[in-house]
């Protein structure tokens, strides 16, 4: 019976070191990562072509309020290029009244999705085929520029000579559960994506809100084709342009980018229903043993403290403190309160559940059904890209 309890407490203690490892990633991403700079020169620089792109499909409550964003930028060698991605809603429409104002908006409308395209990436490919900027930024319907904040990422990638540079923006989320469940996520993406180590060019990352692309080397690359099935564009695009001998670069945007994450709990879980079992590469296999990790991680800790062993209880303590301590700067990036801090363990259980749900309903519908178009499951796992 000891031999048993021992064993137990043994595997208690090492389902609190992850903690530990989280820990440690979230400092070292807040230490290396700074805040995107503000304008280097004296006023004298000059401004290279600057195409934006934005896939839309039905976006009709979210496009008008972000592109007024854009359109209020003072960047002066600007093209932006609105891709309607066979909209029914009223999306088309805010589009071609914003264009009608504005010289600068360019509108391509499709009408059909080829075979072996995801609808997003086939929209970003049409969007890249019509612009002419020496620089490419691909961001999103749901994103809002700050004032001046073009300026400041052109002025950056051309001072640092970069080829790629993604901005994390400021994620607002109107409930505590949220803004709580975005810091693991946020946790995960760190871990995932090692993102201290871009600077060093020994990793890759990749932000679909804001993901500065120099023209020159994506022509050279394979290109967006060599993505179109995948999921996850915005790493894949990262991955590529990484493959292809290009310099990478990441900054926090807090002070000029934001977006509004899902408006409520059950909107997160449906939203991250396509991008959670392909984090496992769509193998059943894998997602079992990604929720099962997941939920010893999440209950470790808590067993631990309740075990009567007052080593292991400061172990589990310990964990939690070490985790919560290391979001303490995690300001400059996004606005983390005590208490998000405090309850995002928790949050773990529900991140198990949506990837148990979005693996269960690939399962049952042999492949993701998304923005009103099926994907098989056979076509993803032959167009997947992403590695890590």
């Amino acid at each position: 019976m000891s031999d048993i309890l021992c064993s137990f407490e043994t595997l208690l203690f090492l389902g609190c070191l992850p903690w530990y490892f989280v820990a440690s990633g979230i400092w070292l991403s807040l230490k290396h990562i700074q805040s995107l700079p503000l304008i280097s020169s004296d006023g004298d620089s000059s401004y290279p072509r600057l195409s934006i792109i934005i896939a839309a499909r039905n976006e009709a409550h979210t496009i008008e309020t972000a592109l007024k964003s854009v359109l209020a930028q003072n960047y002066p060698n600007l093209e932006i290029i609105l891709v309607n991605d066979r909209s029914t809603d009223k999306t088309d429409k805010i589009l071609e009244k914003l264009a009608e104002k504005d010289p600068r908006v360019l509108i391509h409308h499709v009408e059909e999705l080829p075979p072996g395209w995801l609808g997003k990436v086939h929209a970003m490919q049409q969007g890249f085929l019509k612009s002419t900027g020496q620089w490419l930024l691909f961001t999103d319907a749901d994103v809002h520029f700050q004032e001046g904040c073009l300026d400041r990422i052109i002025d950056t990638a051309e001072t640092s000579s970069v080829d790629y540079l993604c901005v994390v923006p400021e994620v607002q989320a109107r409930q505590n559960l949220l803004r709580a469940l975005y810091t693991v996520s946020l946790s995960g993406f760190f871990l995932t994506t090692k993102i201290w180590e871009v600077k060093k060019q020994n990793a890759f990352v990749g932000v679909g809100a804001c993901g500065l692309v120099r023209r020159s080397l994506l022509e050279k690359s394979p290109g967006l084709p060599w993505l179109k099935m995948e999921v996850v564009d915005d790493l894949a695009i990262a991955q590529l342009l990484w493959q292809s001998g290009g310099k990478l670069d990441v900054y926090w945007g807090r002070d000029c980018l934001g977006v509004e994450w899902y408006p409520s709990m059950g909107d997160l879980i449906r939203g991250l229903e396509k991008n959670l079992f392909a984090g496992a590469q769509y193998q059943y296999w894998r997602a079992l043993i990604g929720i099962i990790g997941i939920l010893f991680i999440a209950v470790a800790p808590w067993l631990s403290i309740f075990a009567g062993n007052w080593l292991l209880s400061l172990t589990a303590v310990g964990a939690f403190s070490v985790y919560w301590l290391a979001w303490i700067p995690g300001n400059k990036v996004q606005r983390v309160g005590l208490l998000e801090r405090l309850i995002s363990p928790l949050l773990l259980f529900v991140v198990a559940w949506a990837l148990a749900r979005s693996t269960f309903i690939t399962w049952r519908q042999n492949g993701i059904r998304w923005r009103e178009t099926y994907y098989s499951i056979a076509n993803l796992r032959r167009g997947q890209r992403l590695r890590f």
